[in-house]
């Protein structure tokens, strides 16, 4: 069950710990609330235990690195 996955427009890497049926229930069960923003939404997943976030983030495109200074 548990592929890895990327949070669109995030980067972010995370892998499910249950079906996308069960997430998706939770998803349109929660209040507006905690629904305003991507973040609100991926930290109340997490919360539950419904996906786990590999905390693997850069802002950096990896096809720049070739492009950094090193200095």
């Amino acid at each position: 069950m548990s592929q890895e996955n990327f949070i669109k427009y995030g980067g972010v890497k995370f892998s499910n710990n249950v079906s996308p049926e069960v997430i998706n229930r939770f998803v349109r069960a929660l209040p507006s609330s905690k629904k305003d923003s991507l973040y609100e939404v991926i930290k109340e997943l997490e919360q539950e235990g419904l996906i786990t976030l590999h905390h693997e983030f850069s802002t950096i495109d990896d096809e720049m690195l070739p492009y950094l200074r090193t200095e």
